[in-house]
Parts: structure tokens; C-alpha cells; sequence
């Protein structure tokens, strides 16, 4: 979904020429979707779509162009949420399928995304990418151009890990002041020389230090921490979960099958830096967390609210109903945990899957939210790959084998009907969490962990709510924008 989901290779992948091809496997074993069933169906009631021949009268780059750019306008006039606002802009007058994309896109539409290169789109979705393995708060000088950066966290192992650590403070990049500019490319592959910074008071200043540090492709797991703390009668698991990825739920269970086996009593989830991911890892993640007399593998866990003329079509035929419900599956790792409640850390960057996930385990049990607000994304995104037709077969077109557009298609809710809103969830214990202090995640002293923490075992509420570096006069920090964090690394599609 965007909500949350990535899925590419279980997921859309429609082609064009009057029928769209689209693959689509449910969560659930029985609602396995046969594909010829789907391609008849959908050649029946979507023939609105438009051709994708080749016109020869065109140089080859005005061909392959305007041929994507009707490959994008009848996709979108069919499945996009908000089909009835696109434009009537003719795929023959724009050269760049990306600016062709943006153009026809809803005002309201912060999300959808097209790419050019696909395997390594996929494999920074996965979690499998070339990375240097550390998520990045941004930051302006006052009455300056200049920017810094702040390490929010490292991945054990990576490139960063070797170097870096939460707290620490880039100011230079190959020994150049940062500007605006320059803040994307700290994530984009290659070799970086960082200059390190030092805070002191409200001001922050070059240390004169520098580091390199030089990506590589690895696969980042994304349960970053687990811990145990035992306070009174409570056995309190921990587990900072940075993306939503199939891929690593059996990082999942192996850290719930331990917290299971230290027989702990509640639970803490980190979502603070968790951007989405995709819809099995987030399905995974609410059964195993969802107290286990509701888990039930086929059960109802959520819903999907498409386009008015794709609702009508996917309720009318039952083999559409795993696009428009999602159900528990087994995970032989639910924690069934006595207390029947599951605290879950947030900020502005706990996005899409991670506000389904939300969502979903409010129908379910009693969650209570520790942090700041979060993003609010309440819609989801499908992936689809240009095909044609050949010999009465849909094929992939490889000419443009390299896009895949991830359009905004429906929005979720859970049973009972809550969506994440666009303003995003306000946490019932309001507490800013502070990068400045050199508190490391997982400590217990660490602000959002330590209220959470406090909360649980009944002791006095921290008084402090973590130093609010937003409003020191020397600097501000910046907000993430959506591409801002689809450069960090992680997207959110279905």
C-alpha cells in the first residue's frame, strides 16, 4: 500500500493495449486470484483504455515516450482514486514520461511515484539495496543557507555503523559547507567525506573531524533493536522496527518467539523512523501482535475503498475480494501478551504502513500512542509495468522494462471503518524526542521509550518532555517532505 505496501512481485503488474493484465495474489490461501479469470474480466469491463502502438512517424524516443505517457494516462483514467480530476493533456505533447506522470496527478495527490530504474526502486523497497545504512534528520543554520544533519540511527553492520552513531552531527560535505542542495546526496550511493559538527548550547559548531564512509549493497534487517526490561511485575519487550518488508518477517518471529519465551507482559513498538513498507509485513506483524482469540488466520483485518467505477466492478464478482479486504494469517509467533495492550512510539516520520498497522490493532486491542504526531498518509498505491499485446498474449514491453509508475489507487481503513486522516494521529502522551542529547535508542533514559516505559509500570511520568530543538534561535529543523523521505530510502507502495 502505500498506505503501505510494497509489492512488486506479488503484486499489479497491468499492461495496456485495451486489457489490463493484472496479477494479484491475497493474503489469504482460499482467495488465490486465477489470472485468466482476471484478464477476461478486466477486458470486459475496462476496454475504455487506449492503445500503446507504436507510431513510426515518431523518432524513436518521441515513440517510446509518447508511448509510456499512454500507458500511464490509461492506467491512471482506470484504477486512480481520483480518476474523474485528470487533465486532458495528450500523451503526444510531453517528452519526459515523469513530467507526463506529475502533470496529470490530483492536487490532493502527495504520494504517487514513477521510476525509471526499476530493480534498484525495488531493492531500496526491500530493504536489499546499496545503502550506507543510517537514517538522516535535516537541519538550517539561522540567517543562513548552510544546513547540517543529524544521524538518527545506524544499522549494525553497515558502512555507517563503522563510523557513525545516533547524535552525531554532519556539517560538511567533501569539506564544503552543506547547503539545501547538497542534503540528498548524503544518501545517494558512492564514497562520502563527512565533516562532523558539535553542538553547544544552541549554537553548533565543526569540530574539525572528518569521516569517510562508502555504500555498499546489504540487506538492512529492519528490527533494529530488541530488549528486555523488567520493571516490578512487568516484563516489558522492546523492538524498534524501521520498514515494513516480507522479506525480514522472520526477523519478526525469531524476536517474538524470544519475548514469548521470556514470557514478557507488554510491549513497546518503535515506529519513529518507520516510513511504510509493504502489506504481508505489515499483515504479519498485526497477527502476531493482535491478542490471539482475534488473530484468526481468514479473519477480517482491514479494508480498501477503491475508485467509484472499480468498487462497483470489484464488489460485483467475489474473485475481487482480496482487493478490497485484508485477513489475519498464521505467524506461529503471536505474543498473546496478558495485558491486552501494545504501546507504540511515534513522530512525523511514522508514515503509511505504520499508520495502517495503527489502524488496524485499534479494532482489535487497546493502543496507546507515545511521541508526536504522525504523517498521515490514509491512501494506497499499486505498482503496474508496461505490457502489450502479441499474438493475442499480454507481454512485457521490454523497451520500457525499466518504469513502473505506483499510482494512489484506494484508501484503507480498519473493520471499523477508522482511517488514518491527513493530518495524521495524535499521540495520547505528547513527548518530543531529542537527538541532541547523546542518548543512544533502546536506552531506557531515551525520552519516548522512557514515558512509554513509565506508563506501563504506573511510576511518575517524565516531567521532561525532551528538549524542543525546533525553537532554538540558532538553528531550526527541517521538515520532511514525502520525496525527502522517499530519498531516505524507503517507499511506499503496494
Amino acid at each position: 500500500m502505500s498506505l503501505p505496501f510494497p509489492r512488486h512481485k506479488f503484486g499489479q503488474k497491468i499492461g495496456i493495449v485495451g486489457i489490463f493484465y493484472l496479477f494479484y495474489q491475497t493474503i489469504t490461501k482460499k482467495s488465490f486470484m486465477n489470472t485468466s479469470k482476471i484478464l477476461f474480466s478486466l477486458f470486459l469491463v475496462l476496454s475504455l483504455l487506449v492503445s500503446c502502438e507504436k507510431d513510426n512517424n515518431h523518432s524513436e524516443d518521441d515513440e517510446l515516450a509518447t508511448r509510456m505517457n499512454q500507458f500511464i494516462q490509461s492506467n491512471l483514467s482506470t484504477f486512480y482514486l481520483w480518476y474523474d480530476e485528470i487533465p486532458d493533456i495528450k500523451p503526444e505533447s510531453e517528452k519526459d514520461p515523469k513530467e507526463y506522470f506529475k502533470a496529470l496527478l490530483s492536487s490532493k495527490d502527495k504520494w504517487s511515484l514513477i521510476t525509471d530504474d526499476v530493480d534498484e526502486f525495488l531493492d531500496e523497497m526491500e530493504g536489499t539495496g546499496e545503502t550506507y545504512g543510517y537514517g538522516l534528520a535535516y537541519g538550517q543554520f539561522s540567517n543562513s543557507k548552510e544546513c547540517f544533519a543529524v544521524v538518527q540511527y545506524v544499522y549494525p553492520g553497515s558502512p555507517a555503523a563503522e563510523k557513525l552513531k545516533r547524535g552525531d552531527i554532519i556539517v560538511k560535505l567533501n569539506s564544503q559547507n552543506l547547503k539545501e542542495d547538497d542534503l540528498n546526496k548524503l544518501t545517494k550511493p558512492g564514497t562520502l567525506r563527512l565533516g562532523l559538527g558539535k553542538r553547544e548550547g544552541n549554537a553548533i559548531g565543526s569540530t574539525g573531524q572528518t569521516v569517510t564512509i562508502t555504500s555498499r549493497k546489504m540487506d538492512t534487517d529492519p528490527i533494529l533493536i530488541t530488549k528486555l526490561f523488567e520493571l516490578g511485575n512487568h516484563k516489558i519487550g522492546y523492538l524498534m522496527y524501521t520498514l515494513f518488508s516480507k522479506t525480514f518477517n522472520s526477523s519478526i518471529a525469531k524476536a517474538f518467539n524470544e519475548f514469548k519465551e521470556a514470557g514478557i507482559t507488554d510491549l513497546v513498538l518503535d515506529l519513529r523512523y518507520n516510513h511504510g513498507g509493504d502489506d504481508e509485513a505489515s499483515t504479519f506483524l498485526c497477527s502476531a501482535i493482535v491478542p490471539k482469540e482475534k488473530a484468526i488466520e481468514g479473519t477480517l483485518l482491514s479494508k480498501e475503498t477503491w475508485n467509484t467505477p472499480c468498487q462497483k466492478i470489484f464488489e460485483s464478482d467475489p474473485q475481487y475480494d482480496g482487493l478490497l479486504n485484508r485477513f489475519f494469517v498464521e505467524t506461529n509467533c503471536n505474543l498473546d501478551l496478558p495485558s491486552k495492550k501494545i504501546y507504540i512510539l511515534t513522530t512525523r516520520e511514522t508514515i503509511s504502513a505504520s499508520e495502517y498497522t495503527i489502524a488496524c490493532l485499534k479494532a482489535f486491542m487497546d493502543v496507546e500512542l507515545v511521541g508526536t504526531q504522525t504523517y498521515g498518509k490514509y491512501v494506497t498505491m499499486y505498482s503496474f509495468s508496461p505490457q502489450y499485446e502479441e499474438n493475442g498474449k499480454m507481454v512485457a514491453d521490454e523497451e520500457l522494462a525499466n518504469w513502473l509508475i505506483f499510482p494512489v489507487c484506494s484508501r484503507f481503513s480498519n473493520i471499523n471503518g477508522y482511517p488514518s486522516s491527513l493530518e495524521g494521529m495524535i499521540p495520547q502522551h505528547e513527548v518530543n524526542e531529542d537527538l541532541f542529547n547523546g542518548i543512544q535508542l533502546g536506552d531506557a533514559n531515551e525520552p519516548l521509550l522512557a514515558e512509554a516505559l513509565a506508563l506501563i509500570s504506573g511510576t511518575q511520568r517524565r516531567q521532561a518532555k525532551g528538549r524542543s530543538i525546533e525553537t532554538a534561535p540558532a538553528f531550526n529543523m527541517l521538515p520532511k517532505s514525502f520525496n525527502d523521505i522517499k530519498s531516505n530510502r524507503i517507499i511506499h507502495v503496494k
